[in-house]
């Protein structure tokens, strides 16, 4: 009997056992998880809701993965948003559609998600090791070594995850067993992470605390827009989090590597133009008719001269970004596996054919909002799938 092994419990490495399970249903299965569960990084996702995918077209997705995305056109074409709304529904988790097209279990509980995973584990017959640390792999005599048993194997998956989040068992140990099978670890760097800016707006804590619905937030490199993006965005003691912060951050990284602070500014009513609020009788009134809060409306008034510069700030506040806040807050790793030693049709390393990789391993980056869990998903089940046979 052939034999799978899975290393990590993630949503790829979980997407990898059942996929390898239902290819290959005459292999013994084998996770491992180096946390006491499965899924502790997917719990704490979507505010503890799961964004578990986006119900966009696989093009859609691939847009939304700003570094190789054309890597994943193979994988998505195997298993899509679609086919993981499906795969939940039909497994006891009915999902719902958000804004942007984000996708969450109905119940809005990321356990829902982790158990249902776990659940079609245990039916699909897959053995699962929990609190196992994989500590060294020989691939010579296909044998992995953990804190408590080796295992000999036919074919191994490492879905062992990125380095953001380090308190989830995410800490970079899938980079070092990737090196000791030859392969090559590109930089990496935070990303998906908050902005943090030293700007007196932020130093006074004033706007501390306020949320905004799809502000448009600019993105400059020597002074000409590079990047814009829309989407909700919050004020906090540090600078700026939300998905619209979280993913300026990619592109801001690249820029502060030249040059420092970035330079950034908010539209926060980019439905509206200038002209047409200059236009009103009542601009506060206004205003707060658009839905912007009095305490952002005050803070403008007090830094304007007149009604004019309260309008200008309104349509494009600029602030400087210092730094991010580093991997220990990033949801995504900006690097990885180099992709050039990967089969993108099989997840297989062209280096060593017993060995695949998959999700946050790999050196593409996407965006939250249900792009990276559906990469991991995708990638995952590819690995899965081809464990044991060629595409």
């Amino acid at each position: 009997m052939d034999t799978i092994i899975v290393i990590g419990g993630g949503p790829s490495g979980m997407m990898a056992a059942i996929s390898s399970k239902e290819h290959h249903p005459n292999a013994r299965v084998i996770l491992i998880e180096r946390n006491e569960r499965l899924g502790k990084k997917l719990r704490l996702t979507g505010g503890g809701r799961c964004n578990v995918t986006a119900d966009v077209s696989n093009e859609e997705v691939i847009s939304y993965v700003p570094k190789n995305g054309k890597f994943l056109y193979s994988a998505l074409t195997n298993f899509n948003p679609q086919d993981i709304q499906k795969f939940f529904n039909e497994n006891g988790c009915e999902t719902k559609i958000e804004d942007h097209h984000r996708v969450f279990p109905k119940s809005n509980k990321s356990q829902d998600i982790v158990e249902t995973l776990h659940r079609k584990l245990v039916e699909c017959g897959v053995e699962l090791f929990l609190d196992t640390y994989v500590e060294s792999i020989d691939i010579a005599k296909k044998k992995i070594v953990t804190n408590k048993q080796t295992f000999n194997f036919d074919h191994c998956i490492f879905a062992t995850g990125s380095k953001t989040l380090p308190g989830t068992g995410s800490d970079g140990n899938g980079y070092g067993l990737s090196e000791a099978v030859g392969h090559t670890i590109t930089k990496l760097l935070p990303a998906e992470v908050p902005l943090v800016s030293n700007d007196q707006v932020i130093q006074e804590k004033t706007l501390q605390g306020l949320s905004f619905k799809d502000v448009k937030l600019n993105i400059y490199k020597k002074n000409k827009i590079k990047q814009s993006i829309t989407h909700d965005l919050l004020f906090t003691h540090f600078g700026l989090s939300g998905p619209a912060a979280l993913r300026a951050s990619f592109y801001i990284q690249t820029i502060l590597e030249k040059e420092t602070p970035a330079k950034i500014s908010i539209d926060f009513l980019p439905e509206i133009s200038l002209e047409s609020l200059q236009q009103e009788s009542d601009v506060e009134e206004k205003l707060q008719e658009y839905g912007l809060p009095k305490r952002l409306i005050s803070y403008f008034k007090e830094k304007s001269k007149n009604t004019q510069e309260v309008l200008e700030k309104v349509k494009g506040f600029e602030m400087s970004v210092y730094e991010t806040r580093g991997f220990a807050h990033a949801f995504v790793t900006n690097g990885g596996v180099t992709l050039k030693e990967i089969d993108p049709k099989t997840m297989k390393s062209k280096i060593n054919p017993c060995i695949s990789m998959c999700g946050e391993l790999l050196d593409y980056n996407a965006f939250t909002g249900g792009f990276n869990i559906t990469s991991a998903f995708a990638t995952g089940f590819t690995a899965g799938k081809y464990a044991l046979s060629e595409a």
